[in-house]
């Protein structure tokens, strides 16, 4: 990326800006941008009547209210996640993470792009489903569920704990693979991106899981919250099918499918 338009750009940042702010402050910036910027238009679709067939559970309804809980939770749970950036400003150059005007390849970041979303879900899945089960439901995980349709400002609703607990999945691929601070700036935009899609209640036939094998997206996710088990991988869902933890969903799938092959039928021979 030599000499381009970004990475001057990026050097007149660091010029100005010490580490320690590109690792906190700069990045609960970019958080913001991202996670409220995606969001914003999928409440806004709220709004627009023809849209509602692709919503996924169709009774349920966003009040203002709502938003504004979730919002005002959300907030603070961003400023939580700074704990963990502290903690990767430490760490990080001891792995190698550089913090200059060299900018790593189109290709290097799509590969830890790639194996952080791997290793992400992987982590995601094992403590999520943990996260299932007795007091670790009930005093932490149980909060993420208080909105049983969710909406695409609802993915980073969770009690402080559970943002510490599943946000290091996100950490340790950049940890392991990534050689400079802008690529993990590009991971987290696109983590957070994923984030706000599959927690949206929307299902449009330009999602992301029409065209990417093996993702879930939010017709996969919102299963999970309307019924409170299965589904608990955060992106793909590769693990909960070997695992055997989305019987249930694939089981409804076939349910439904049935029975609109059914009322095809019947409307077929009226006519």
């Amino acid at each position: 990326m030599s000499g381009t338009f970004i990475e001057t750009f990026w050097r007149d940042i660091i010029a100005r800006y010490p580490t320690w702010m590109l690792d906190t402050v700069g990045m609960l910036i970019w958080h913001e941008a991202i996670y409220f910027g995606a969001a914003i238009p999928f409440i806004l679709m709220d709004c627009v009547p023809a849209l509602r067939k692709y919503k996924l559970q169709k009774d349920s309804v966003n009040t203002f209210g709502r938003y504004m809980k979730v919002v005002g939770h959300v907030l603070f749970s961003h400023v939580m996640q700074m704990m963990l950036m502290a903690i990767f400003h430490f760490v990080a150059p001891l792995c190698g993470v550089r913090y200059d005007g060299n900018l790593e390849s189109v290709w290097a970041i799509a590969r830890l792009v790639v194996v952080s979303f791997f290793i992400e879900d992987f982590w995601f899945y094992w403590l999520h489903r943990l996260l299932h089960h007795g007091v670790w439901y009930k005093y932490i995980h149980k909060m993420h569920h208080e909105y049983q349709a969710p909406n695409s400002l609802s993915g980073e609703y969770a009690h402080p704990a559970e943002t510490l607990i599943l946000g290091v999945g996100t950490i340790i691929g950049p940890l392991c693979l990534a050689t400079h601070i802008t690529s993990v700036y590009i991971w987290i935009g696109i983590r957070l991106l994923q984030v706000v899609e599959c927690h949206s209640g929307y299902d449009f036939p330009w999602s992301p899981r029409k065209f990417i094998p093996f993702w879930g997206g939010a017709e996969f996710h919102d299963f999970h919250h309307e019924t409170f088990t299965g589904n608990y991988a955060s992106t793909f869902t590769i693990w909960d099918h070997v695992f055997g933890t989305d019987v249930k969903y694939r089981d409804r799938k076939v349910a439904r499918l049935k029975a609109a092959e059914k009322e095809g039928k019947v409307a077929s021979k009226q006519a």
